[in-house]
């Protein structure tokens, strides 16, 4: 009896720890691509945007999110993953085709993409049940 509640805790307390690091990882990469997200939103809603330089830091983003990728999708639906990817890409085009609302458009769905993604990591009440 005693061993088993040893092993218990045990269980538990990796848990518990492991929840921590992601949630941990994933506000930290949410926060580092929409930081990256705003830096390409604001050069593309100036009077006159330079879109070459706005390119620049599209593609700065998605390397940024690839980057990040890697461990995400050891613990985050790959569905949502490929949402947040699309979204980039999405961006990326309009800006290639000097759309600018558009752009913007993708960039405000690529943020509502990563906070999903950042409140369903969290460890709440609601996500427990």
């Amino acid at each position: 009896m005693y061993k088993e509640v040893i092993i218990s805790i045990i269980i538990a307390t990796i848990i518990l720890v492991l929840n921590f690091i992601t949630q941990t990882y994933t506000k930290n990469a949410v926060s580092q691509v929409s930081k990256h997200l705003d830096n390409t939103k604001e050069e593309l809603i100036k009077q006159s945007p330079d879109y070459e330089t706005a390119s620049k830091k599209a593609d700065d983003t998605l390397n940024k999110w690839e980057e990040l990728d890697d461990i995400i999708a050891l613990y985050i639906e790959h569905a949502e993953i490929e949402k947040v990817k699309t979204a980039l890409i999405s961006m990326q085009s309009f800006i290639k085709m000097e759309d600018d609302s558009q752009a913007v458009d993708s960039i405000d769905r690529c943020k509502y993409i990563l906070e999903n993604i950042k409140q369903r990591e969290q460890f709440s009440i609601d996500n427990i049940f």
